[in-house]
């Protein structure tokens, strides 16, 4: 039996949900053509406020030549205003490829009986923070599988935040590549 949609689960068959994205799909499909509401979305999406995933599907799904137009103009518009003409880039740091959920589209999945389970020590931690700030690194994505267990996402922040300062001197920043971790509370 299928469980119902919930976008704030820890349980990935409730927010991957295969009948949400199925009727999300056909909700884009039969709006594609709505002027009103694919306007409607655009300047929603000018606030920067977020719009939900059926709205951002029925902008994908536009064939409105004129719209699909608009929509590159905000989104660059968007870009300017966020990031300016600087391209953000965040180093990798793999903690832990042990997973509790099935993701067939990512390795960790639990049922992958053909990779190595590894998870870092603190000294491993250390030692990877250390290596990528002395290549000049100052933006970490912090990545691992999920596990209710063995979540090590929050054991990589003192040694980043305070191992020593950036070469540059620059502001140090963390994306967090993983939601149970974000759901948890280890991050904000």
């Amino acid at each position: 039996m299928e469980s119902n949609y919930n976008k704030l689960s820890r349980k990935a068959e409730e927010f991957i949900n295969d009948r949400e994205i199925q009727e999300t799909m056909a909700y884009a499909r039969e709006h594609k053509s709505d002027r009103a509401l694919i306007f409607s979305l655009l300047e929603r999406a000018r606030d920067c406020k977020g719009l939900s995933h059926r709205e951002a599907a029925v902008l994908l799904e536009c064939d409105i030549p004129e719209a699909n137009a608009a929509l590159r103009d905000l989104a660059m518009e968007i870009k300017q205003k966020l990031y300016g003409n600087r391209i953000v880039m965040f180093a990798p740091l793999y903690l832990s490829n042990y997973c509790v959920n099935g993701c067939t589209y990512c390795p960790y999945h639990r049922q992958n009986g053909h990779i190595r389970r590894k998870k870092l020590t603190q000294d491993e931690i250390r030692r990877e923070v250390t290596a990528l700030q002395d290549m000049g690194h100052k933006r970490l994505a912090i990545e691992s599988g999920e596990d209710p267990v063995l979540i090590t996402t929050a054991r990589a922040l003192p040694f980043f935040s305070t191992s020593r300062p950036s070469r540059t001197g620059a502001a140090q920043n963390l994306l967090v590549v993983n939601r149970a971790a974000q759901e948890a509370g280890s991050w904000e």
